[in-house]
């Protein structure tokens, strides 16, 4: 019993992984998106080696991040988000049924407004990414993209 409630929790959890996340929003917006539905354990603020600020929210209780890269003016450009290497059939099944597939690892939202492309893991990582991007460099502020 004690197995199928912690079963449930993390399957909980995952879903709410699957949330809608800010694509265009300041870094700001999505503190306070977080703070409100995602729980996360720690943030850490950083600068990519291509001079980009970012922000990474570490996940509770099971592997895996949420990355936001932003543009210079601010604004979210890109995000990434890093699963357990367990949940990949299930996240594919979800993408599958929620955007249009183009490739083996991509995908399009219906809207055509950002892509999204999966990382498998590599031999010996227990983890796998999904890139989500904009489809066209006009990124809409405020604009979510829901996965």
């Amino acid at each position: 019993m004690k197995q199928l409630i912690i079963l449930l929790l993390l399957a909980t959890l995952s879903f709410s992984a699957f949330a809608q996340f800010p694509l265009g929003s300041k870094v700001a917006d999505i503190k306070s998106y977080f703070a409100q539905n995602i729980p996360y354990a720690s943030i850490q603020e950083f600068k990519t080696k291509a001079g980009e600020n970012g922000i990474c929210f570490t996940k509770v209780k099971v592997v895996g991040d949420y990355t936001f890269y932003f543009d210079n003016d601010g604004h979210c450009s890109s995000y990434v988000v890093t699963y357990d290497e367990n949940e990949l059939q299930d996240l594919i099944v979800r993408f599958d049924v929620k955007f249009c597939r183009m490739q083996e690892t991509q995908w399009v939202a219906h809207d055509e407004t950002f892509d999204v492309m999966l990382v498998p893991p590599k031999p010996g990582e227990n983890f796998f990414s999904i890139v989500y991007k904009p489809k066209s460099t006009n990124v809409l502020t405020n604009a979510f993209a829901a996965n």
